[in-house]
């Protein structure tokens, strides 16, 4: 009885119903079952997005969407097309670096899809790169942003696993940056059959000149970091702190931001909180469901049984998340997941922060693996080319990241070792 309610979230997952939907079907189901008062699903709904960490998304997302209605897009990808356009495949490069630099800023693939893709996509294919190799690339890039802090993902990763959002985000800068060393090298690889002009060696007034007009955005991550690390914020205060940054570029440093662009960054925070939140609290309430089942407590006792070693239980819950990501979006395999698969990991001394950047580097691999990979649906509409072509030029970055995820997976350091350096070594 106890796992067919898992068995029905994915069957209602499966069949197409919205994930916050499925969840709130389930958790109502299983409240009716157990004959609980049906006051307590509101009390879980509520409950589940009372919490001081969550606050860090809205500012997180009104950051990111700030920055891009400021058009200060537009002058990060000015400023790497000057520090790397002269490069072989340079504009490919630049689109990697683009995304570097503004995933210290959003946090979310999509919004750098959406985002910087259209400026990088357009700029690509006018210098005369195809559309299915230009959107590669972009949705590849964009996956970077969830794992380099901000992450709204890693906040989502880190209430639910009630870990410390701090160490989840200094455990995704080495990944992060191997991620992007990896792209730039099969770039690099590839760029050997393109025949696409190369941008001449930008003068270094130039570049003093596009590090000048991109230096706000270029100094986000740095305050960032420099800030938690001092102590000075929370990882919640300083997406406020970078909220009213963000504002303040937008509404007084650039003269460019207009009023409905202004009021158009505040509605799509609103829209995607609202989608976000609403996921969360109703995972609360599937989450209860399965607590008062012991499912999780059930699964932890079955896998000690087992005797296996952390090693091998990470190469099975990586097959089970690749599996996964080819079906289900990143929202549903984090609220699936987690609750079930964190206990059963530190019941055999793996770190949880360890494993949350594992399980994020595999979910950013689900978003370019069809048929459910959102970041592929995103930049084949704005290169107007065919997803199954841009799914095809993905694959070598596929097999990049999978390379990354393994050695994340075999090494915990590659993870570990700044958190521990930066908050100490957990007792």
């Amino acid at each position: 009885m106890s796992l067919l309610y898992i068995v029905a979230l994915l069957a209602l997952l499966f069949a197409g119903i919205p994930v916050a939907t499925s969840l709130i079907i389930v958790g109502v189901g299983g409240i009716m079952l157990a004959g609980v008062p049906a006051s307590m699903v509101g009390q879980r709904l509520a409950f589940g997005i009372d919490s001081f960490s969550l606050i860090a998304i809205p500012l997180f997302l009104l950051m990111g969407n700030l920055m891009n209605a400021s058009g200060i897009t537009m002058r990060i990808y000015d400023f790497a097309v000057t520090m790397v356009g002269h490069w072989r495949a340079g504009l490919a490069q630049v689109n990697i670096i683009n995304s570097l630099i503004f995933s210290g800023m959003s946090g979310s693939a999509l919004a750098d899809a959406a985002g910087m893709g259209t400026i990088e996509i357009k700029a690509m294919k006018a210098k005369g790169y195809t559309a299915s190799f230009a959107a590669s690339i972009t949705a590849a890039s964009a996956t970077i942003g969830p794992v380099i802090p901000p992450s709204t993902v890693a906040v989502l990763y880190a209430f639910v696993a009630d870990v410390s959002v701090g160490r989840m985000f200094m455990a995704g800068i080495v990944p992060g940056i191997m991620m992007v060393i990896t792209l730039m090298i099969i770039v690099r690889w590839r760029a050997r059959v393109l025949d696409v002009p190369i941008f001449p060696r930008a003068p270094w007034s130039e570049r003093g000149r596009a590090a000048w007009f991109a230096a706000p955005a270029l100094i986000v991550p740095f305050m960032m970091i420099g800030g938690m690390r001092t102590g000075i914020f929370t990882a919640t205060e300083v997406a406020a702190v970078g909220a009213l940054y963000a504002l303040v570029l937008a509404g007084f440093y650039y003269k460019t931001t207009s009023r409905a662009d202004m009021v158009g960054a505040f509605r799509e925070t609103a829209l995607s909180t609202g989608g976000i939140l609403l996921i969360v609290a109703s995972a609360n309430v599937f989450a209860w469901i399965l607590a008062r089942e012991r499912i999780p407590q059930e699964i932890t006792e079955a896998i000690v049984a087992m005797n296996l070693s952390p090693l091998m239980l990470l190469l099975v819950i990586n097959i089970i998340l690749l599996i996964l990501g080819m079906i289900l979006d990143a929202a549903a395999i984090l609220i699936l997941v987690t609750p079930v698969a964190v206990p059963a990991v530190m019941a055999l001394g793996i770190d949880p922060v360890h494993f949350g950047i594992v399980m994020i580097v595999n979910m950013m691999i689900g978003m370019l693996t069809p048929p459910v990979g959102l970041a592929l649906f995103v930049v084949s509409n704005v290169a107007k080319a065919p997803l199954a072509s841009v799914a095809r030029d993905a694959l070598p970055y596929v097999g990049g990241f999978l390379v990354v995820l393994a050695l994340l997976t075999l090494f915990p350091q590659l993870t570990l070792w700044l958190p521990n350096l930066v908050y100490g070594t957990p007792s």
